[in-house]
This record gives C-alpha cells, sequence and structure tokens, in this order.
C-alpha cells in the first residue's frame, strides 16, 4: 500500500482542527471515465513511475471494484485514489496470497487495495494527512452505506503501525506479494459494526464515526461495479495511466501462501 502519513500528534476529538479539516479537497466515487482515467494515472505515477512495480493498470479486480478519488478543488486535479473490492464479487486480491480467516470470507467483506497519494499531496498544510485521512474517512462511509461488515487490508511491515493507529487488527499472517516486488505484506481487518466501540478513545473518534464533510460525498446508492463507461482493460491503451501487464514471478500460480509473523 501506499499512502500519506499518519499524524502524531493527538487533538482531542472536539478540536476545532475537526470541522474543516478537509476544506478545499473533494473526495468521491468514480462515476465519470474521466476522472477514472485520472485516479488510475494517479495509480500509475505512484506504482509504476516511483515504485517500479511491473503491475497492470487497470487489473482485473478493477472490472470488479469501485474507485475512489480524492481531487483537489482549486486545480480540479485527481491527486489520489483508493480501490474497494467486495467479496460478494468473487475473491480478493488477497486471496491470491491469503487463506482468509473463517469469518473473513464473507460477502460482506471488502479489501482496501492500491492506495495511491501523490507525492506533493501526503501531508497537508497542518501536520495531519488531509488526502490520506479524507480518502478513509470516504471508504468508511461508502462501506457502511453498503453494509460491509468487514474490510481487509494488506500492509507492508513499514505501514503497519499506520493502520494500527486507526485500529485494524493484525493477523499475523504474513505473504510475501510477487506483483509487488514481491515485499512482504501482512493481513489487517476491521469490524465496522463495532466501529463505535473499536475507536473509544481514539483521538480521531469523532472524524471517523460521528461527523460528516460536505467534502465526502458518498453516493445513494452504490454505483456499478467496474470502471465506469463499461470500459474494459483492453480498451484502456489510450488512457494516461494504461500499462500492459508484465510477465513477472509474482503471477498467480508462483505466489506463496501466507505465514504466521516472524517464520
Amino acid at each position: 500500500m501506499h499512502e500519506g502519513r499518519t499524524p502524531t500528534a493527538r487533538p482531542a476529538a472536539c478540536s476545532p482542527i475537526l470541522p474543516g479539516l478537509l476544506r478545499g479537497y473533494r473526495f468521491g466515487v468514480c462515476e465519470d471515465p474521466d476522472l477514472a482515467a485520472e485516479a488510475l494515472a494517479v495509480r500509475r505515477r505512484v506504482y509504476v513511475e516511483t515504485s517500479r512495480y511491473r503491475i497492470a493498470i487497470p487489473d482485473e479486480y478493477d472490472l470488479r471494484s469501485w474507485l475512489l478519488f480524492a481531487q483537489d478543488v482549486d486545480s480540479g486535479s485527481v491527486v489520489g485514489s483508493i480501490r474497494i473490492t467486495p467479496r460478494y464479487a468473487g475473491r480478493l486480491e488477497a486471496e491470491e496470497y491469503f487463506a482468509l480467516p473463517a469469518q473473513l470470507a464473507s460477502p460482506r467483506a471488502a479489501e482496501i487495495s492500491r492506495f495511491a497519494i501523490l507525492p506533493p499531496y501526503r501531508r497537508g498544510t497542518t501536520f495531519l494527512p488531509v488526502v490520506s485521512m479524507g480518502l478513509f474517512k470516504l471508504v468508511m462511509r461508502f462501506l457502511q452505506s453498503i453494509d460491509a461488515h468487514y474490510m481487509v487490508i494488506c500492509a507492508r511491515p513499514e505501514r503497519l503501525w499506520t493502520f494500527e493507529w486507526m485500529r485494524f487488527t493484525r493477523t499475523g499472517m504474513v505473504a510475501h506479494y510477487g506483483v509487488l516486488a514481491n515485499t512482504p505484506h501482512e493481513l489487517l481487518w476491521y469490524d465496522f459494526r463495532r466501529a463505535a466501540s473499536i475507536l473509544e478513545g481514539h483521538p480521531f473518534r469523532d472524524f471517523f464515526v460521528e461527523m460528516d464533510y460536505a467534502e465526502v460525498l458518498v453516493p445513494p446508492h452504490a454505483p456499478p461495479l467496474g470502471l465506469p463507461g463499461g470500459t474494459r482493460p483492453r480498451d484502456l491503451r489510450r488512457v494516461r495511466g494504461y500499462s500492459e501487464r508484465a510477465d513477472h514471478p509474482g503471477h498467480p500460480s508462483m505466489n506463496r501462501r501466507s505465514q504466521p509473523a516472524g517464520k
């Protein structure tokens, strides 16, 4: 996963920073082909051009996922994106590497992946990573709107603390993600049904649980899965941000299954 930084300071839940935290940005689900193309271009810049991962953009999971965006209102540019893949539509990307615990192998689970934010937007004008927090606010609101029970995410070791700070539960299951240069990732999960109690005492509990933001646009009904306009990967060669899938050792047929951390 690629993301901005998580705050280290701990303002009180009633901090005057919070009501205007997302001002200047817009967060939503891509329902327009142009927005989707820009969101994919951000993913390409982060994953392919910067990190040099040899991945397809888009890939087969984009055909049964929702693509979310963060937009700078002043420039109109998309500056961040993230993908949600519901398990009711098929196996998750994580299942190429992990045998999911029974409770997560559920049609009410969804995987969050391909988190990407352009470098200039990984830290806000305050100490808070505004774009990162706005995207996760949207993710949580959207998944709650479709009555998802579990959020699944896979993170590199140096990013685990970010999700622990958000009160994700670690499974201790680790696998090398061949598709992402064989880097180790750990499986984490979050139970939406217990969000209020999980975040009890958290300095940003109000932000994640109680507060609503005009900048966070949750559609009244879940859009169809897949890229807007019914565009398929073979049709996207003309789209800025598209890359052909390359052969690599991380093809699903060569992936290694998970093992407990430390082994």
